[in-house]
């Protein structure tokens, strides 16, 4: 009888540990992940239409700062006239590595991408290639954004063209 009541809480021991199965996931691959390449590839590509598609409506944007300080948050649609005059003004050619893009799904359900990539540049006043490595954190909502969080050096950046 004491065999067969060991027997017993082992199995209950066991069944008990295995029970809080973690149900987050990483993934380097899937719809998420061709979102987010294909929103790197028209911004490099200057295609802001496709661009801003890759956004929900109400989406909001932090660079280079902390991602809960309000003062530092805008609408995508405000980032979007910010990358648009860097290209007009700053940034004559802009070309990017094939980087690093993961999906994670947290126990919650709540999914968030990150992309590390390196931006090849030239300024319209230089030959000069600058490299401009470039960490972006996405709050995902589907395959759109409703919030990024980048990290850049905003020091490489080439001088506003002379006209």
């Amino acid at each position: 009888m004491k065999k067969i009541l060991y027997l017993f809480s082992l199995m209950i021991l066991f069944i008990s540990c295995n029970s809080q199965i973690n149900t987050s996931s990483v993934t380097n691959e899937g719809d998420q992940i061709n979102s987010l390449k294909n929103l790197i590839t028209s911004f490099t590509a200057g295609d802001w239409d496709t661009y801003r598609s890759h956004f929900t409506e109400d989406a909001n944007v932090v660079h280079n700062g902390w991602w809960n300080n309000e003062d530092a948050s805008i609408s995508i649609d405000e980032m979007l006239t910010q990358h648009i005059w860097n290209r007009e003004n700053l940034f004559a050619s802009l070309s990017v590595n094939d980087g690093v893009y993961e999906i994670i799904t947290q126990e919650n359900g709540n999914q968030f991408g990150h992309v590390w990539i390196e931006f090849t540049s030239k300024g319209y006043n230089s030959d000069e290639e600058i490299k401009i490595p470039v960490n972006l954190s996405f709050a995902m909502s589907g395959n759109k954004v409703n919030f990024e969080w980048g990290f850049y050096d905003t020091s490489k950046f080439p001088e506003p063209k002379v006209e």
